[in-house]
């Protein structure tokens, strides 16, 4: 997950300096203005200063508990349906690289990552007696589990720095023809990041195990699912982009080899 740092006050000569010490895998220090809103995605901050490498080494400890805080917060999630621990950070691996592929800016990587992992958080609200039935959904159960999306929402538009993960946990079951909930949004009304979570969520979804179904469909199954819904549920330009940089496929073979074990 990508951590970002807030650099208080700055020129960009030692925001620079302040980069280098921070230098690792999914690191940035963004430029912070007093007084001004922080960027999406901020987990620490530290001073601008040439002499700040201790205070960088601290503010880059603080960001990796904060990221630390919501996979565990994701995993409770999981753990609550019954899914294998870690499956809503696969999502957000998944988005890192799809963020990639379509050259996402800082600040949209940072709101993917985090509304890919925290998508379903609503469902903390959904009665056991729906969340984990076996059997099929009466259509008011069905209605109650629909309404995670809403639900996660609220709670994320409440919290100060997750707001701007609303827009996914509200929209990623929406679909690109129309079809999903809960607003039957069509096309280019449905956000942008939500659009994206929405194909990783079913792929992740297909190629994992669930409570209520026996097996799990292999990735070219899925990829062949999601290649025959473009334009339909999926935006079929971010399809085009999914199957053409095999956005699943690097980490997938690591994740089938440990269920495997």
């Amino acid at each position: 997950m990508l951590k970002r740092i807030a650099v208080v006050d700055g020129e960009s000569s030692p925001i620079d300096q302040l980069a280098a010490a921070l230098a690792g895998d999914d690191i940035e220090a963004i430029a912070y203005r007093s007084g001004d809103p922080l960027p999406p995605g901020t987990m620490a901050a530290a001073p601008n200063r040439s002499d700040s490498k201790p205070q960088a080494a601290l503010a880059l400890e603080l960001a990796r508990r904060h990221a630390a805080v919501l996979e565990l917060l994701a995993d409770a999630i999981d753990c609550r349906e019954g899914f294998p621990r870690g499956s809503s950070r696969r999502v957000c691996e998944h988005a890192a690289r799809f963020a990639d592929a379509l050259n996402l800016s800082g600040d949209e990587r940072a709101t993917l990552e985090r509304g890919a992992l925290l998508r379903d958080l609503g469902k903390i609200r959904i009665p056991n007696a729906v969340l984990l039935k076996d059997g099929p959904l009466t259509f008011d159960e069905w209605e109650s589990l629909r309404r995670h999306t809403v639900q996660g929402a609220e709670l994320v538009t409440v919290t100060p720095g997750w707001e701007d993960t609303a827009d996914i946990l509200l929209r990623h079951h929406e679909c690109y023809d129309g079809d999903g909930y809960p607003g039957r949004l069509e096309k280019d009304a449905i956000p942008y990041l939500a659009r994206i979570v929405k194909i990783l969520d079913v792929f992740c979804a297909m190629t994992s195990p669930r409570h209520y179904r026996s097996g799990h469909a292999g990735i070219d199954d899925a990829l062949a699912h999601i290649r025959s819904e473009r334009g339909k549920h999926f935006d079929p330009g971010l399809v085009d982009v999914f199957l053409e940089h095999d956005i699943g496929r690097p980490w997938e073979a690591g994740h089938i080899a440990e269920q495997q074990e």
